[in-house]
């Protein structure tokens, strides 16, 4: 996850690959080797990245006569490159034989309108070492496309929010976890009104992204195998009308944001929300609760976005993705990279993100936390952590064991809906107005 989408149309991205790598994809296409599996993966100074690095480890020593050709970009410099490669050399019918994708900069819907992702479903209904209670069966299955298991998370998150019990009693906002997103909004309208007025106060300390906020409603906007939009309808006006509401009372994206302000503006009073993904859904969201009442003096709540029909439901969003290319001559090692991939020991690593997919794994996580770090000083803050309440842990096992429902982002579609809207939440032009144009837009995508 990042606080910036690098959101690159499929049209553009297969003219890109045709123009600028044809060698470089045609290569690996007479290169492709059935003893072998090429992957394509971000590295840092040779280094590869956090994510990839143990699932490649634990392979090459649990499978030493398997070969694995790593095609390595700087995660610094060819980042874009790297999410433009991965699309556009599989639709050209070549690039990795593993599909590892971050679905917020890579278009994974493109994926799977190409039929060039192998069906995963066989392997593990033959597969009896493959242990599918280990899987919320929601997340494992979310990546099915037309009956077919196209991809499965690695990872994933549920958009949520931190704020404090002493900020909400002071500024007369009373919220629950069971409140629909409209009730929700408008407990908040006193506030978000006067930090409209920019009065040092802002509702939420970063941007909300739009596309994150329509997924957390639970309201799906296309139904992609028929081909229809559900934009006309009243939930989807009241979805934007209730993000214009925060639009305008949050900070813009700014190329200085830091990703962590949320924390800072609770201790500074400044906000009356974090999001911090690194607090809310990252490695800190274990000691996020300790830091602030080590700040501040005051008590932490922590919830997912309410949906918009309420309910205390968990709307949980696929973070990275895994596949396999049906290029791919070894598809059996390929089977084996990917149950690595979701395997206990490698999603209990030191992560970024969490909770990950593997169940064993959500727990060994946390039950690090409070071997390794309760009572020793937080890296950043130097506070002395804590083990987490009894309400953090309810709220863990709810977004752990609870998930309601999985949203796969459309990255494309996001975007479209960030540039056509914007000119209504800016008070620039009507609802209607732009509703008409986003619809435009959309019918020409989907139709592609």
């Amino acid at each position: 996850m990042g606080n910036k989408k690098i959101i690159v149309g499929v049209l553009i991205v297969i003219v890109i690959a045709i123009g600028v790598y044809p060698v470089i994809g045609q290569k690996f296409l007479k290169s492709r080797d059935p003893n072998s599996l090429t992957i394509y993966a971000l590295a840092y100074n040779g280094k590869l990245n956090f994510d990839i690095e143990p699932i490649v480890n634990v392979f090459k020593a649990k499978y030493p006569n398997e070969k694995l050709n790593i095609v390595k970009f700087d995660s610094g410099s060819e980042f874009q490159k790297y999410n433009e490669r991965i699309l556009s050399d599989t639709l050209a019918g070549e690039g990795p034989d593993i599909i590892y994708c971050d679905t917020e900069f890579t278009n994974a819907r493109a994926f799977q309108k190409s039929g060039l992702l192998e069906d995963l479903k066989p392997y593990i209904e033959k597969d009896t070492g493959f242990n599918k209670e280990d899987y919320d069966s929601k997340l494992l299955n979310s990546g099915i496309y037309k009956g077919k298991l196209t991809f499965i998370p690695v990872d994933y998150y549920v958009p949520a929010y931190i704020t404090t019990k002493e900020l909400l009693e002071k500024n007369n906002v009373k919220i629950d976890s069971n409140m629909t997103q409209n009730n929700f909004i408008k407990s908040v309208d006193d506030y978000s009104a006067k930090a409209k007025n920019t009065n040092g106060k802002t509702l939420f300390a970063a941007p909300i992204d739009v596309g994150q906020f329509i997924a957390s409603s639970g309201f799906e906007c296309i139904d992609y195998d028929n081909k229809k939009m559900y934009f006309d309808k009243p939930e989807f006006k009241n979805i934007m009308e209730n993000y214009k509401k925060i639009y305008n009372s949050t900070p813009k994206h700014s190329n200085n944001s830091s990703g962590e302000e949320g924390i800072q503006g609770i201790k500074n009073g400044s906000t009356l929300f974090s999001t911090d993904e690194i607090s809310t859904c990252g490695p800190d969201i274990f000691n996020s609760e300790a830091v602030i009442k080590g700040l501040t003096g005051q008590t932490q709540i922590i919830n997912s976005f309410p949906t918009y029909d309420g309910g205390n439901k968990t709307i949980a969003i696929a973070g990275d993705l895994i596949g396999i290319s049906k290029k791919t001559k070894n598809k059996k090692a390929a089977y084996n990279f990917i149950k690595i991939a979701l395997s206990e020991k490698t999603q209990s690593g030191d992560k970024v993100y969490a909770p990950p997919i593997n169940k064993k794994s959500q727990l060994d996580i946390k039950n690090q936390y409070l071997k390794n770090w309760v009572g020793k000083p937080d890296r950043e803050t130097k506070v002395i952590l804590k083990a987490p309440s009894k309400d953090f842990d309810n709220y863990y096992d709810k977004i752990t064991n609870k998930v309601d429902e999985v949203k796969i982002l459309d990255s494309d579609v996001d975007k479209l809906i960030e540039n056509c809207m914007t000119s209504y939440f800016e008070g620039k032009v009507s609802y209607y107005s732009a509703l008409k144009t986003l619809e435009n837009k959309v019918k020409l995508y989907i139709n592609e």
